[in-house]
């Protein structure tokens, strides 16, 4: 193993361990939701499909925050990683405030668009009202996330993460079942449960920027500080995020036509395979970060070094901890229900899941490294054609006309990534051989 692939992995495993910890608290809350009911599960999983959206954009911003910080790090520039940070936090109040009305407001038409009504609808609105209305916590928690892991320390932001997840645990055990005297509220205890975990979590990563070299200072704060280069890199980066929440608010109104037993399955199977993927995601925070410092030196040698040793290594991991699941699966999802049509579908998605391990990982390893050397554009085209016209249209033609349902939706959704990995590949040996 070369040197970089040792720093690659000293700067991913808390990354990796940041994911599996929140992960695991999605995993028990949707535990805990099964236990309430079917509608339940339907309902917090169609909140959280519009809840993704809202996320794509916190990681998007977070993401070019990152890469910006890193790349002015990497040329020891300081008073422009200050002046950045400051305009990194501006930016996340704006957008958050904008966010957090826009949810509040108009929830009822959006779920309506999807198809949401009766039940299921009343039973989505206060959830998603209330978490989706904090949307500041939400982009706060990842913005900071990204100002101190830019400057080397991953650490930091997983033992906050830690404390937060124990928290939105044990706060969304007692609302949601009413302990300790606090009344019953089912779902609604959740969210509650979830804003209050995140609030604590914005204020202990506040504290944390503020001893790091990206400290945001208050003569940038409330001075002067330009975001022009920092909104251009989010754009493309949020675009590309949010075509992918988008279509997949597509997909949840062709799957939730197969009925809600398949609907929850799919729901569940998503919870369960969410962990098949943190091993890539945590192998793409660090390669973005490690990628943007070596391109503010121009080192190219050093970048398809740590960009090959992030694909290999998060394809080992990632592919391994999905055959377990596929294997384990039939025990894992009757812990969630013993519903036949829903533990079903619930395999389904851990099989194809499984087998698209490998291409998932180049998916991200890529898209991490190409956006850390500014070219956001790239995953975004790729995105978007590969989600609005390869798996949407392949899956209503596979799925709803030749009849396969949740196994037509999912062998779209391997096709697509197959596309955008071979796309992204491409470009990005064509840009490092021309640097």
């Amino acid at each position: 193993m070369n040197e970089n692939a040792k720093k690659l992995l000293k700067f991913s495993i808390p990354a990796i361990l940041e994911n599996v910890l929140q992960t695991t608290v999605g995993f028990v809350d949707a535990f805990l939701i099964a236990k309430i009911s079917l509608l339940a599960v339907s309902a917090v999983s169609m909140a959280n499909g519009v809840l993704a959206v809202y996320q794509a954009v916190c990681i998007a911003l977070a993401v070019a925050v990152s890469t910006i910080i890193s790349n002015y790090l990497g040329a020891k520039d300081m008073r422009t990683v200050s002046s950045k940070s400051a305009a990194s936090l501006k930016l996340s109040l704006v957008l958050g405030i904008i966010l957090g009305l826009f949810s509040i407001f108009l929830a009822k038409p959006i779920f309506q668009l999807m198809g949401a009504s009766g039940e299921v609808l009343e039973a989505t609105l206060p959830f998603f009202q209330i978490v989706a209305g904090a949307s500041i916590l939400m982009i706060l928690l990842s913005v900071f996330g990204g100002l101190v892991r830019s400057t080397g320390d991953s650490r930091s932001p997983l033992y906050i993460n830690l404390v937060v997840n124990i928290l939105n645990f044990l706060f969304d055990l007692v609302l949601i079942f009413g302990l300790l005297g606090f009344p019953k509220l089912g779902i609604v205890g959740s969210a509650i449960g979830t804003c209050l975990a995140r609030l604590i979590g914005v204020i202990f990563l506040f504290l944390r920027v503020q001893r790091t070299p990206a400290r945001i200072k208050k003569e940038y704060l409330f001075g002067k500080t330009p975001m022009k280069d920092l909104v251009f890199r989010a754009i493309p980066i949020m675009g590309e995020r949010l075509t992918m929440r988008m279509g997949d608010l597509v997909i949840f109104a062709i799957i939730i036509a197969y009925g809600s037993q398949v609907f929850a399955g799919n729901s569940i199977g998503e919870t369960i395979t969410a962990y098949n993927y943190l091993a890539g995601m945590g192998m793409a925070t660090g390669v973005a970060i490690m990628v943007a410092r070596e391109y503010g030196q121009k080192n190219i040698a050093d970048i398809k070094s740590i960009t090959r040793a992030g694909h290999i290594i998060s394809g080992i991991l990632s592919t391994s901890i999905g055959g377990v699941i596929f294997f384990a699966g039939p025990y894992i999802t009757s812990l969630f229900t013993t519903d036949t049509v829903a533990a079903q579908a619930a395999m389904v998605v851990l099989l194809v899941s499984f087998i698209s391990e490998p291409i998932v990982s180049g998916v991200l390893i890529y898209t991490a490294s190409l956006q850390a050397m500014g070219d956001a554009k790239t995953p975004f085209i790729a995105t978007s054609i590969g989600m609005w016209i390869i798996r949407i249209a392949l899956a209503y033609v596979l799925g709803t006309v030749l009849n396969m349902q949740i196994l037509g939706v999912w062998l779209a959704t391997l096709i697509d990534n197959v596309f955008r990995f071979i796309v992204l590949k491409i470009v990005y040996s064509k840009k490092v051989k021309i640097q």
